[in-house]
């Protein structure tokens, strides 16, 4: 089947699964073995390089190295804007999706055979947050493309497939790379996730046949104008202020902001002058000149008296007259969300340090367990895996049990449950200050504390996990309107991309045992969950049904 004969949309009487989901689920477990395997022995190994190459030592090596692997991660969730874009405008998801998991394969081969190059390691990481970025927020859109009239009761349980296969790679990669990585050495252990992740670009190219294509609109020139006005406004505006902070002088930053959101919004009214979008950029900024030029208060006075509140508001009245009342509401509703979502940056920079200040505390234990008859001695970036396995034994527990008691005492709705689970993850934090306490003391002693203490903290913040992050997901779908689902998932994602900067921040303060830097993060999220829940009880839920 060539490109002229894929199908662009699914066929309403197919009633069974679609050819293409195999192909799709086959190319997420890989990826995620392949992203969650290299991320497990990150931290270890770049501490390892810096007092390799002479650049630090002891807790300055291991502070630069959680610098490096947040700001990773701030890449990995700050791209899915850019990536989501040129599927929807330019390339298609399929396209998106191949190319940069092509990108995202160089990534890893770069890790594999310059992996005791710092330099390396930065080109090899860069890469690889760019093409899992970019394919971030295409594949499961890609998977929902799939469906149609006829089979969509199948889809809750094929994103069920698609959770548990995302879980099933990151556990057993957490597991099996760090054991690699100590007995076959650094360049087989981030060479093993560069091969999972070219099987995976292999399996989903042979699956184009069988997938439907959703072509991207509206493609074409005016296409290339969207995907270059929206990256030059991602850079000028989000780019440069998480990642070229530290790297450029003050006055080049600036510049190079102002240069880039300049040339963002030019070539973005250039694309408004040859045809008219109505896009979230679009209607904001419209909104927004409409307020300056009176044109707002203009049309809310006009309103009649049955006319809907966002046609008479005093931002959006504008923009209501001029695109309609229903595409108006779409921003307005994301500026909503995105005013709740704004505390949970910290709850994601306090879930991230799995991969970081988890293995340091881990590092200062006692990793010999007894279990189930069996006499193991751990290693340190081995224990986040615990994290994908209470997932998936806590989210039934959830569901059916917890969740339904605690309905009988109050009424439980999603911001509710992100407030507790922010304030469990704040507890997460002080468990594991109090612990760090106890581990400086029993080491002054020469002594050491079992990794078993670890165990409870990861409970409690795994819980945070599901009541924060699969629940903000639940509030996000529902309260977006339809045609701004897919924008309102990318700001979600930046959200973690801000966490991990807040991260850097953190660790770079000067004097900051591992102690000090817990109990500060357990204070800010204490702080933020109570600003989320004031926040929260004043939210009033929209009704979006599709």
């Amino acid at each position: 089947m060539s490109k002229s004969t894929w199908r662009t949309a699914p066929d309403p009487n197919e009633t069974g699964w679609p050819k293409g989901v195999p192909y799709i689920i086959g190319n997420e477990g890989c990826e995620r073995f392949s992203f969650y395997g290299m991320k497990s022995i990150l931290w270890v190994h770049l501490t390892a390089l810096y007092v390799a190459a002479g650049m630090a030592t002891g807790s300055a090596s291991e502070n630069h190295a959680q610098e490096m692997v947040h700001l990773f991660i701030a890449g990995v969730y700050a791209f899915p804007m850019i990536g989501a874009l040129i599927a929807d405008r330019l390339w298609g998801k399929y396209n998106t999706i191949l190319w940069l998991s092509l990108v995202y394969c160089a990534g890893h081969g770069v890790l594999a055979v310059a992996e005791n190059n710092l330099t390396g390691m930065g080109i090899g990481l860069a890469l690889i947050a760019i093409g899992s970025g970019g394919i971030k927020p295409c594949v499961s859109a890609n998977v929902g493309d799939q469906f149609g009239k006829g089979n969509w009761h199948l889809v809750t349980k094929v994103f069920q497939a698609f959770y548990f296969i995302i879980n099933f790679g990151s556990f057993f990669a957490t597991l099996m790379i760090p054991w690699i990585k100590k007995t076959y050495g650094t360049s087989f252990a981030f060479g093993l996730p560069g091969i999972l992740m070219f099987i995976a670009t292999v399996m989903f190219w042979m699956g184009r046949d069988k997938f439907v294509h959703v072509p991207p609109k509206p493609g074409g020139r005016i296409g290339v104008l969207d995907a270059l006005s929206s990256s030059l406004l991602f850079l000028g505006l989000i780019g440069l202020p998480l990642f070229f902070t530290d790297i450029l002088p003050g006055w080049a930053f600036f510049t190079a902001m102002a240069v880039s959101t300049g040339a963002g919004l030019a070539i973005f009214f250039v694309r408004q002058g040859k045809q008219q979008d109505d896009g979230f950029l679009a209607v904001l900024l419209t909104a927004a000149r409409d307020v300056l030029s009176g044109d707002a208060k203009k049309a809310a006075s006009e309103a009649g008296p049955d006319a809907e509140p966002i046609e008479r508001s005093w931002f959006f009245a504008g923009a209501a007259k001029r695109f309609g009342a229903d595409i108006a509401e779409g921003p307005a509703a994301v500026l909503r969300i995105i005013s709740v979502f704004f505390m949970v940056s910290v709850f994601w920079a306090l879930f991230d340090q799995h991969s970081s200040s988890w293995i340091r505390q881990a590092k200062q234990m006692n990793l010999h367990v007894d279990l189930l008859g069996m006499s193991l001695d751990l290693l340190p970036s081995q224990i986040p895996s615990l994290n994908p396995l209470m997932v998936m034994a806590l989210i039934p527990l959830n569901n059916f049990v917890l969740y339904p008691l605690a309905g009988k005492l109050v009424k439980v709705t999603p911001l509710r449950k992100m407030t507790v689970g922010m304030l469990a993850a704040a507890a997460a934090f002080a468990f594991v200050a109090i612990l760090q306490e106890r581990i400086d003391t029993a080491a002054a002693a020469g002594e050491q504390i079992s990794i078993a203490w670890q165990v409870i903290a990861y409970l409690i913040m795994t819980q945070a996990e599901v009541m924060v992050s699969i629940t903000g997901l639940e509030f996000a779908y529902t309260q977006a309107p339809r045609r701004m689902k897919s924008t309102i998932m990318g700001f979600w994602l930046l959200t973690v991309a801000f966490g991990s900067k807040l991260v850097i921040i953190v660790t770079q303060m000067p004097d900051m045992g591992l102690a000090q830097f817990f109990w500060v993060f357990a204070g800010l999220m204490g702080a933020a969950a109570v600003v989320f829940g004031l926040r929260a009880s004043m939210y009033q839920y929209r009704d979006y049904t599709q």
